[in-house]
């Protein structure tokens, strides 16, 4: 299932108030149905590939089994009534249908902070629970392990700070620069990284080619069930994370970024190198 959010009139989304005036679609639809039998467990990879856009997501009278986030399995199924996918931030979940009957999954209301948006309430589907009952399958009450990153020596440790004016957005003080690079880091390395959100509206921290496991969030533990690349960052908030620069196909450039949008596309931006190995060189003879 893919969640977008786009604009009415058809013009490209950008403006700071487009998630309250943008249209919602599910798999470019509006409020298209869809068909469970009571009883029967269905399979739902959900999507947020929109711009700006947050979804709470609800489906009445059921809940979402989370197996999964951002295509990474987790080492346990979570219960879930509600979820919060944030742009940019995927989620894999089982449903089992209900008694026969309509009901609607919907993003509830969602407000980003102070200086940031409204998400209004919005039917994304409604979903038809009919025909012959089905026996539901008994969910594993475990699965297989993920390798907890607590567990690793912490080589580094950074602070990331996300913060803007009116116009413009910054990472550490700085607007994107693509010829510059921001951040090193060695192959090999497991970090911990300390991002904060020094505005009055959420981010999300996005990083590409690898995952990243949460830790804290605003001083609180968070319970290991797996990783993730991309995690919102409340209000005036904190979240901390343990990234593992482990994987020798990472080696190069790329990028870090809120995955709000309109937030990145204004300098929330910014460049990470790592690099191999010092190797020891031979001695001339």
């Amino acid at each position: 299932m893919l969640l977008k959010d786009s604009a009415i009139n058809g013009d490209t989304i950008g403006q700071k108030d487009d998630p309250a005036t943008s249209s919602r679609t599910l798999n470019g639809l509006i409020n298209p149905t869809v068909k469970i039998r009571t009883g029967e467990t269905q399979f739902w990879r959900i999507g947020n590939i929109g711009a700006n856009a947050y979804y709470r997501l609800e489906l009445e009278g059921h809940a979402f089994y989370k197996i999964a986030q951002d295509g990474n399995r987790l080492n346990q199924i979570v219960e879930l009534k509600e979820i919060v996918l944030p742009p940019g931030s995927r989620v894999e979940v089982l449903v089992r249908g209900g008694a026969p009957g309509m009901y609607k999954f919907r993003s509830l209301a969602f407000n980003t902070g102070p200086q940031g948006d409204q998400n209004p309430e919005v039917t994304l589907a409604t979903i038809i629970a009919e025909g012959p009952a089905q026996q539901p399958i008994p969910l594993p009450a475990k699965l297989p392990p993920v390798a907890d990153l607590r567990k690793q020596p912490v080589a580094h440790e950074r602070e990331i700070v996300f913060s803007e004016v009116p116009g413009k957005f910054f990472i550490n003080g700085k607007q994107f620069e693509m010829d510059r690079v921001d951040t090193t880091v060695n192959l090999g390395d497991v970090e911990e990284w300390t991002i904060r959100n020094a505005s009055d509206e959420m981010h999300t921290f996005h990083i590409h080619q690898l995952d990243f496991q949460v830790v804290e969030v605003n001083g609180r533990q968070v319970p290991f069930v797996g990783v993730q690349d991309n995690v919102n960052v409340p209000v005036r908030g904190v979240v901390k994370i343990l990234v593992p620069f482990t994987d020798p196909v990472i080696v190069g450039k790329f990028v870090y970024h809120c995955h709000i949008l309109s937030h990145e596309d204004k300098g929330m931006m910014a460049v990470i190198e790592v690099k191999p190995p010092r190797t020891a060189t031979t001695p001339k003879r």
